[in-house]
């Protein structure tokens, strides 16, 4: 990578996000990290982010509402959105349209990247 690609990850799920950030890091990627969707929020409308990594099974409102804000305000609409979940496939297929890909729990590694590369590079971020 020629430039550091800063990634968010968000999820309620303490260790999935401590792996997550470390394969993220061990890859060269600046990762920040929230544990509950209003932090995530926060965070997104505060910084500039490559890509966007959020659980959408979490407490007090659904990571679906947080898609759905990211690609609705212009200053972060192009951001891309991976979510990852442990809901059936058709669901998230059913009930979403904005995020940009899934990954259904639990997946490997090299599925984690292999999605966050094909993302940066449809983007043209990688």
């Amino acid at each position: 990578m020629s430039t550091t690609k800063t990634i968010l990850v968000i999820d309620d799920e303490t260790e999935l996000v401590d792996a997550i950030a470390t394969i993220l890091l061990g890859e060269g990627y600046m990762v920040e990290t929230a544990f509950t969707l209003d932090e995530g929020k926060s965070k997104i409308t505060q910084g500039k982010y490559n890509l966007v990594i959020s659980d959408i099974m979490m407490p007090h409102w659904g990571g679906f509402d947080l898609v759905d804000a990211i690609k609705e305000n212009p200053e972060t609409s192009s951001t891309p959105v991976l979510v990852v979940t442990g809901m059936d496939t058709e669901i998230l297929n059913a009930t979403n349209t904005f995020a940009d890909a899934c990954l259904i729990k639990p997946f490997t590694g090299k599925q984690l990247l292999d999605k966050v590369n094909e993302l940066l590079l449809k983007n043209g971020t990688s």
